[in-house]
């Protein structure tokens, strides 16, 4: 994606429009901007709403190291702003990174007028463990891609494919480490698992647990909001993992964009592929 967003840049095109999501607030951003500056363009960039001064102060730092502030412009505000961006006729090229519902819609726009577009929109990550990997190196990487930064992020594992013949095993090793993962403030040293970015994020993940269970998979930990002491001043989810998770249902291919790990049962690699 970085590479495919830089060789838009192989001219200079005038004016990028780069409006980004509330995860990695800091990474997404300077994979787009810096292609854009390096290649002679000015940018204009509008943060997610819910994650405005991560943003805020990484154009403060570009702005105190020289760089002319005509060149890189930050824009706050809901929905609308970003619209207004990928409609106003001086900007020549637009990369998105969000929801696949916005994202069609910035595509039928950019399409319209015939601009420049780079989409990042929902995806549904897997990781496929099969009888010969190493399980404690397997584990180590689930855990982190599926309750790290509390699953809000494009490539959190969303999915685990398990070969049948580790597959009791290693879900017995799964649950048991993600049981014991601490939920709390993220700033704080020895904490495992934040919270949700808000309540909306916190009811999506909700929904998506009774979905899970009215497709028939077995809920094998969480699947509860985390109270308790701290936890009751924050919008904190308990790392849900369930099993026999049918290929093609809900809950195995859309993003939920939370602590929520689909595992999958295969016969052999053919199978998981």
């Amino acid at each position: 994606l970085r590479n495919k967003w830089a060789m838009s840049f192989r001219r200079p095109i005038g004016v990028a429009g780069i409006i980004t999501p509330f995860n990695f607030p800091l990474a997404i951003p300077t994979w787009k901007i810096f292609p854009a500056l390096l290649c002679g363009n000015s940018v204009v960039f509008k943060p997610a709403t819910d994650v405005p001064h991560t943003g805020h102060v990484l154009v403060e730092i570009l702005l105190e190291a020289g760089l002319p502030p005509e060149v890189v412009q930050l824009v706050h505000g809901p929905g609308r702003v970003g619209n207004a961006i990928v409609n106003h006729p001086d900007v020549a090229l637009v990369s998105f990174t969000g929801s696949t519902e916005t994202g069609s819609k910035i595509g039928e726009t950019c399409g319209r007028m015939h601009k420049r577009l780079s989409l990042e929109m929902g995806g549904k990550n897997a990781m496929t463990v099969l009888n010969d990997a190493d399980l404690d190196l397997a584990l180590d990487g689930v855990l982190w891609g599926a309750f790290g930064t509390t699953g809000q992020r494009c490539t959190a594992t969303s999915r685990l494919i398990v070969q049948e013949g580790v597959h009791d095993k290693f879900v017995k090793m799964l649950v048991d480490r993600a049981s014991k993962l601490k939920l709390g403030d993220g700033r704080k040293k020895g904490t495992d698992v934040g919270p949700m970015v808000n309540e909306s994020g916190r009811e999506n993940v909700e929904n998506y647990v009774q979905i899970g269970k009215a497709e028939g998979a077995t809920l094998a930990l969480g699947g509860q909001k985390a109270t308790g002491g701290d936890l009751d001043h924050g919008y904190f989810y308990q790392p849900t993992i369930f099993t026999n998770v049918k290929a093609g249902s809900r809950l195995e291919q859309e993003e939920i964009f939370g602590p929520v790990l689909s595992v999958i049962k295969v016969k052999d690699a053919a199978e998981a592929f």
